[in-house]
């Protein structure tokens, strides 16, 4: 597989291809059909995001790329389907507890295409903190948002059962996170000729600018600065 590879699009086959493989999965099916998989999935994500890291550097130049594998972990799940129907990359942080600080990423299914930025499993304190950061920085944290809605992301997370108390007065865009025990923002198209072009690094790419000041937000509540220096920093 040349992952190295210039990126043309993500290619029409590959929606396809994830859909076949939602059809026929199974072992057998997938190592007669590896090479259709390395060639229309595994090498335009990987030459996206081998585009998109100098991007990435520029935001935050210790997070590392990561691609997803295509076989499933079914240790501990009710589907044992073997093979991934979704694809997906990530930069985050190199560390054992990666789940825990915000990450970019980008995930292909065989309907649509997803990226975005956010906590895959943020911890409690760390939501409280964000939620101490947006309250007392509204402005700049309206900002953030601000950016990140103009480029048609939208906030998302799991929500509490019992969310903490909302203080009065505050903008909806900060009372949202107060009903989430997780929270990232993301972008979702169909599949379309933009997607299937090379035109389409330069979108991520500027939609991950776009994210930058929200990122630095997220970094600064999952303790990567002191929260003496929240109101110091500029995005």
């Amino acid at each position: 597989m040349d992952c190295m590879q210039t990126f043309k699009g993500l290619g029409e086959m590959l929606p396809a291809f994830l859909l076949e493989l939602g059809r026929n999965n199974s072992r057998e099916w997938f190592n007669a059909h590896r090479e259709e998989y390395q060639h229309y999935v595994a090498a335009p994500l990987a030459s996206l995001a081998e585009m998109l890291a100098p991007d990435i550097a520029l935001l935050d130049n210790s997070l590392i790329k990561r691609l997803s594998r295509p076989q499933r972990d079914t240790r501990f799940s009710k589907d044992k389907s073997p093979f991934r129907t979704q694809m997906w990359f990530a930069f985050r942080r190199d560390l054992p507890n990666w789940t825990e600080y915000p990450a970019f990423f980008l995930e292909v299914t065989s309907e649509h295409c997803r990226w975005g930025m956010g906590y895959y499993s943020a911890r409690p304190a760390t939501m409280a903190t964000l939620r101490d950061i947006a309250e007392e920085n509204q402005e700049r944290f309206l900002t953030a948002m601000a950016a990140a809605t103009d480029r048609g992301f939208s906030l998302y997370g799991d929500p509490y059962k019992r969310h903490p108390p909302v203080p009065a007065g505050i903008p909806e865009e900060i009372v949202a996170l107060f009903g989430r025990r997780n929270v990232y923002l993301s972008r979702i198209m169909d599949y379309d000729p933009l997607l299937m072009s090379s035109e389409f690094a330069s979108v991520v790419s500027a939609d991950y600018a776009a994210l930058g000041a929200m990122y630095h937000l997220f970094r600064m509540a999952a303790g990567q600065l002191k929260p003496a220096s929240f109101s110091l920093i500029s995005p």
